[in-house]
């Protein structure tokens, strides 16, 4: 028999388990922190969600570490300054705590007036920014280009510039600018090819093989050219003969593919997941202080050689 003295060693036993369940399991007795949960809108400057595949790693990234929604909006109609400033308007109406946008015109669109946070992932120069930014110099990039080119073939190649005729980002204008602007230093000749219609390119392409002893390099100005004539190249072995090398910017799977292949002779790249995250983070750090910070991303130049070594690979292949 159990006497009283035991009975109730028993019930504070039961009532300390109790309790220590309570404080495991619940937050009844002991309660967490609560955090803040931002939304934040992204919204970039092209129609295309796949460009900005390793981007939007780094966002998800940022999102699970600091326990933010994230909303990924791309434009209906490409390079759409309008458009794109509607689009903050809404998403601000919406309720968004911070925006992140990668402008089509940075000129109109960060004087856009916002009343919430917002992170501009801008093109040019570092220099004079007075909003929260990330800067990729992309006209610091298409000189960079310009230069590999010219090591690799020299002046007395001709370049034909592969360009689109629908709006232009302020990124695809600044990158052509400083490649024209190395160009035009060095001694290239240099021939723009504009693509009105759909064919264009291609039939640019075919007529290269007219040219019997010149020789052709070609440069993308953005990263739908740049795969587009990759695949003319891969599908037609005749022009793939007329052109010494084909270059261009841009991360996408497609355009790894046939830089690996070889219808690519190099490209310039940047590291997409840390803008991702960065930009994110530079988000709630405004929502959390009124400093303002500029964030510089460098750009680099690879070939299919590249590919294989673990540095590239880990910039290139993210896993989040």
């Amino acid at each position: 028999m159990i006497g009283r003295r035991g009975k109730v060693l028993i019930f504070l036993y039961v009532v300390f388990l109790a309790i220590l369940f309570l404080m495991c399991s619940t937050d009844l007795i002991i309660r967490e922190p609560e955090r803040d949960s931002y939304q934040i809108a992204v919204i970039i400057e092209d129609v295309r969600g796949d460009n900005y595949s390793n981007f939007r790693k780094g966002m998800d990234q940022a999102a699970v570490e600091f326990n933010i929604d994230v909303h990924f909006i791309t434009l209906y109609e490409k390079a759409d300054a309008e458009q794109q400033m509607e689009l903050m308007d809404r998403e601000q109406q919406d309720g968004a705590d911070a925006l992140v946008v990668v402008p089509v015109d940075e000129e109109r669109v960060t004087e856009k007036y916002v009343n919430v946070p917002a992170i501009f992932l801008r093109s040019g120069s570092p220099e004079g920014g007075g909003v929260d930014s990330i800067v990729t110099d992309y006209e610091k990039m298409g000189g960079m280009l310009a230069r590999e080119m010219l090591g690799d073939f020299g002046a007395q190649s001709q370049v034909l510039i592969l360009t689109d005729s629908e709006k232009r980002s302020t990124m695809d204008l600044l990158f052509l600018k400083g490649a024209r602007t190395v160009f035009a230093d060095e001694g290239y000749k240099i021939q723009e090819v504009m693509q009105e219609r759909e064919n264009d390119i291609r039939e640019a392409m075919e007529a290269l093989k007219a040219r019997e002893g010149e020789r052709v390099v070609l440069l993308a100005e953005n990263q739908e050219l740049l795969a587009q004539a990759a695949g003319i190249l891969a599908d037609d072995p005749e022009i793939a003969k007329c052109v010494e090398g084909l270059y261009g910017r841009g991360n996408t799977m497609p355009i790894l593919n046939y830089l690996d292949h070889g219808e690519i002779t190099g490209i310039c790249v940047t590291d997409d997941f840390s803008t991702g995250y960065l930009s994110v983070r530079a988000a709630i750090q405004a929502l959390e202080d009124t400093d303002h910070s500029i964030t510089v991303m460098d750009s680099y130049y690879i070939e299919k050689d590249d590919l294989r070594k673990p540095a590239w690979e880990k910039l290139l292949f993210p896993i989040e």
